[in-house]
């Protein structure tokens, strides 16, 4: 296991406290890297984009009775859902 250090066949203490410390932090990275995506550049694409989805026939009247923030929520809420599913 690349978590005993010693190679004496178990982990003590010192051993696990540096196993949870490194995958904690890499745990961490992967969902602070998620959340930013899903929580910041979703909605601002989705906002940056409305004005283009507005002009796609049979979905653009749609887009426009939508309040931009509903429309932005409902963006990010795929964008969770989509990367939910793929991990």
């Amino acid at each position: 296991m690349d978590c005993d250090i010693n190679l004496d066949g178990e982990i003590d203490r010192d051993e696990f406290v540096k196993f949870i410390e490194q995958i904690t932090a890499e745990t961490f990275n992967v969902v602070s890297q998620g959340l930013i995506i899903s929580l910041i550049v979703a909605p601002t694409v989705a906002i940056a984009t409305k004005k283009a989805t507005e002009g796609v026939p049979g979905v653009g009247k749609v887009v426009q009775k939508l309040p931009t923030s509903i429309y932005a929520s409902l963006v990010t809420l795929a964008v969770v859902w989509v990367n939910s599913d793929s991990s």
